[in-house]
C-alpha cells in the first residue's frame, strides 16, 4: 500500500510540473528571447495603396511584455522601390520602455518613406527589426503599391505590306501604344530603335509624336523603314523608347520607358540577276544583239511565274523587240534565263549603260513579289577604218539603188 501511495505522489508532482511549463509558455507572446516578447503589429499605411513618386506613412503598434524596463531600438530595412528621402532614417529609438501585460497600453512607431518614381504595381515586403539589448528580432510586412501614373505596353503591330520580306522599301509599321496606368501621359514622343538589317526610310521616319495618351486608352504610332536585301527570316528585336510627362507628376519631370517590339521577317522568294551575256559578245553601234539575263532565286521559298521586264531610259541607245520575257518557276537556289532581242542605235556612244529591270514572281501564298535590279550593258566603239554595221547597211542600199538605176537607163 505504501508503494502505491508513493507512485501516486510522484505522478502528481510530474503532472503539476508539466502544467506550470505549459502555462508559462502560453502566457508569453512569442517563444524565444526578450526580443520576441515585443509585439510589433502593423497598424496602417497612408495612402493605401501607395503611389509612385509620393510619400507613404507607416505605423506599428508596439507592445512590450518584458518585465522591468528595457531600451527599445528599431531598424527598418526597406529596399527598392522604398527610399529614405522623406525625412526619416532607418534607425529609431523609443528609449526606456516598461513592460506590461495590458494590450491596451502600447507605443506607436512611425516611418515616412518615399516611393520611387518608376515603381511598378505590386506588393513589396519591408522588414522591421527591434532590439531590447538581448539581440535582434525581425518580421516582414507587405506594402501594396499601385501607381497613379501612366504605364505603357505594346499593342498590335500592323505592317504594310502585310508580309515583310527581305529588300522591302518604305515598309509601314503601325504600332499601338496602350496606357495601362492610372494617369494620363502628356507630350508623348516615341522613337523606334532599329536592329541591324533595318534603317529609317527617310529622316525622322523612325519617330512619332502621338501627344496625350489617356489612361486605359491607346494610340497608334507609325514608322517607315527599309528592310535590308540580305536579311534572313525570323523575328528581330527593335525597341520603342517612349518619353512622356505624367499628369500627376507635381514636378513636371519627363520620364522614359523602353519597350520591346518584335518585327517578323517572313520566308519568301528573293530574285537576283546572277549574270548577263550578250551575243555578239561585243556590242557596237548599229548591231543587232541578244541579251541573255540569268535570274536566280536565292530566297527560302519557291517562286512561280517568274518574269523579267526592262525599263528603257530614253537616253539609252537600245531598241527592244519585246521588253519582257517569261522565266517560269524557280525553286530555292534555282536559276533561269530571260532573253531580250535588241538593236543598238547607230549613233550610240561607247560607254557602260545601266539598264533597270524588274523581276516579278508569285510566292507560295499567291502574293506577288517584285524586285528592281540594275544590269550593266557596255557598248564598244566601232572598229577603226570600218563604218559601223548600220553605215555598211546604208552603203549597200545606196550601191544597190545606183546599179538598179544604171540597168534601167540602158534598157530604156
Amino acid at each position: 500500500m505504501k508503494v502505491i501511495l508513493k507512485q501516486i505522489a510522484i505522478t502528481c508532482m510530474v503532472f503539476g510540473l508539466l502544467l506550470v511549463i505549459v502555462n508559462t509558455a502560453a502566457s508569453a507572446p512569442l517563444a524565444g528571447g526578450q526580443g520576441n516578447r515585443v509585439q510589433a503589429n502593423f497598424m496602417s499605411q497612408d495612402p493605401d495603396p501607395a503611389d509612385a513618386g509620393k510619400d507613404v506613412e507607416l505605423r506599428w503598434q508596439v507592445i512590450n511584455t518584458i518585465p522591468g524596463t528595457v531600451d527599445l531600438k528599431f531598424r527598418l530595412d526597406a529596399q527598392y522601390p522604398f527610399l529614405f528621402e522623406a525625412g526619416d532614417l532607418p534607425d529609431k529609438e523609443l528609449g526606456p520602455s516598461t513592460g506590461t501585460s495590458d494590450t491596451n497600453l502600447f507605443y506607436v512607431l512611425h516611418y515616412r518613406l518615399r516611393i520611387a518614381n518608376n515603381a511598378m504595381k505590386g506588393t513589396y515586403n519591408i522588414t522591421l527589426n527591434w532590439n531590447t539589448g538581448d539581440g535582434w528580432a525581425k518580421k516582414e510586412y507587405p506594402i501594396y503599391i499601385d501607381p497613379k501614373s501612366a504605364d505603357f505596353v505594346v499593342g498590335a503591330l500592323l505592317t504594310s505590306p502585310e508580309k515583310l520580306i527581305a529588300d522591302t522599301k518604305e515598309a509601314k509599321l503601325s504600332v499601338n501604344i496602350d496606357n495601362i496606368g492610372k494617369g494620363n501621359a502628356e507630350n508623348v514622343k516615341v522613337k523606334l530603335i532599329l536592329p541591324t538589317g533595318f534603317k529609317p526610310t527617310y529622316s525622322y521616319s523612325d519617330e512619332d509624336n502621338p501627344g496625350t495618351i489617356e489612361k486605359n486608352n491607346g494610340k497608334t504610332t507609325n514608322f517607315y523603314v527599309d528592310v535590308d536585301e540580305n536579311i534572313k527570316e525570323g523575328e528581330y528585336n527593335a525597341k520603342l523608347e517612349i518619353t512622356y510627362r505624367d499628369e500627376n507628376d507635381e514636378k513636371n519631370n519627363y520620364s522614359t520607358k523602353t519597350l520591346d517590339l518584335f518585327i517578323p521577317i517572313k520566308p519568301a522568294p528573293y530574285l537576283i540577276v546572277e549574270s548577263i551575256t550578250t551575243n555578239p559578245e561585243k556590242l557596237v553601234p548599229g548591231a543587232k544583239a541578244e541579251f541573255r539575263i540569268k535570274v536566280r532565286n536565292t530566297g527560302n521559298e519557291k517562286a512561280d511565274s517568274v518574269s523579267l521586264r526592262v525599263f528603257k531610259d530614253a537616253s539609252q541607245p537600245f531598241e527592244f523587240n519585246e521588253k519582257s520575257d517569261f522565266v517560269g518557276k524557280l525553286e530555292k537556289n534555282d536559276s533561269g534565263d530571260a532573253v531580250l532581242r535588241v538593236t543598238v542605235n547607230n549613233n550610240a556612244v561607247s560607254k557602260k549603260y545601266l539598264l533597270d529591270v524588274e523581276l516579278r514572281g508569285i510566292d507560295e501564298k499567291n502574293n506577288v513579289v517584285i524586285f528592281r535590279r540594275t544590269v550593266p550593258i557596255t557598248v564598244d566603239p566601232a572598229p577603226k577604218g570600218l563604218p559601223s554595221t548600220g553605215s555598211i547597211g546604208a552603203l549597200i542600199a545606196i550601191v544597190g539603188a545606183a546599179g538598179y538605176y544604171q540597168r534601167k537607163k540602158k534598157i530604156g
